[in-house]
């Protein structure tokens, strides 16, 4: 066989195993390996992360863009977090304008695939009935959201809602797990539901209770157990409590005899403490998301830490 004879020999040989390497990887052996990686999501909040954990199983690797004692506000597009999420397949967020810093982030990475609007960025406020919208957004009336009160993760109801958009995301990431995915998502579901309808009979005591909270992330909370929010120490909401204004929510509470303040970790204990001093109230720090405080890491042992601490509060009061 001549030399040209042997190269064109050697580059058929090649070719064929080209061919058959491709053919190989459209196998379903190809798409079972694939199917063994975990999908990789990024969550803004703990409860987000939660969920994908829950209903995701092995299938999901979560990176939590927030700790559960951290305001969802305060985040920095750091390139160390932009080194995290930089390969990630989805992304659970808000939406609305909750995140304004998620932008800026997922285009540090490069990951341009996650910004809102993409099939892969999943907005979690969708289908759920917002509260507070402004009529006018005024920066004089402090900082509005110009969609509504973004604190949705506050009410379990809504809870459900967002483990159905997290169930079909999964499954749009791996068709082949749906029938894993459907089921883990419907015990969740059915445990919640459950779980909603004894806190609704347990803590009907609970009705038209006032409080009063730091920040207005409450509202979603207080009116699904039909609990009166009745003031806030901020006059407005992000700007910071002044005297004045505490002086006379002082005066509110102690004629009309609110016995209970809201703060979350996050917000310093100074104004609320001046408060409960000044009106017998007890200060209560609540937990915003699962895993805080230590060993509160579910989504029901979460809503079922407030709900009893809330509850034991003003029972004690009441005695």
């Amino acid at each position: 066989m001549n030399i040209p004879t042997l190269l064109l020999a050697a580059t058929l040989a090649l070719v064929g195993n080209d061919v058959s390497e491709i053919a190989s990887s459209s196998q379903p052996g190809a798409q079972v390996q694939k199917d063994t990686v975990p999908i990789k999501v990024i969550a803004t909040v703990p409860t987000y992360a939660r969920l994908a954990e829950v209903i995701g199983g092995d299938q999901v690797d979560v990176v939590l863009l927030t700790r559960p004692t951290q305001d969802v506000h305060s985040v920095r597009a750091t390139p160390s977090l932009m080194a995290r999420v930089r390969n990630s397949n989805l992304c659970l967020h808000t939406g609305l304008d909750a995140e304004l810093w998620l932008d800026g982030l997922l285009r540090g990475s490069a990951n341009l695939d996650l910004l809102p609007g993409n099939p892969n960025s999943i907005a979690m406020s969708d289908g759920i009935a917002l509260k507070e919208v402004p009529g006018i957004v005024d920066r004089s009336q402090g900082d509005l959201h110009a969609f509504g009160n973004i604190h949705i993760w506050a009410d379990p109801y809504n809870v459900r809602i967002m483990a159905g958009h997290v169930r079909d995301a999964l499954i749009r990431q791996r068709p082949s797990e749906a029938e894993a995915i459907t089921e883990r998502h419907a015990a969740f579901h059915k445990q919640l539901t459950q779980a909603l309808i004894k806190w609704l009979t347990e803590y009907q005591s609970l009705k038209s209770q006032p409080v009063v909270v730091y920040h207005r992330s409450w509202i979603y909370f207080l009116d699904r157990f039909g609990l009166i929010q009745d003031g806030t120490l901020e006059p407005k909401p992000r700007v910071a409590p002044t005297a004045s204004h505490l002086a006379k929510l002082e005066k509110k509470m102690n004629e009309q005899g609110v016995h209970v303040i809201l703060r979350e970790p996050f917000q310093h204990p100074e104004a609320a403490d001046h408060v409960a001093d000044a009106t017998g109230a007890s200060v209560l720090l609540l937990s915003t998301h699962p895993g805080y405080p230590e060993g509160v890491n579910g989504i029901i042992e979460h809503f079922d830490y407030n709900l009893r601490k809330i509850a034991n509060t003003l029972t004690a009061d009441d005695g």
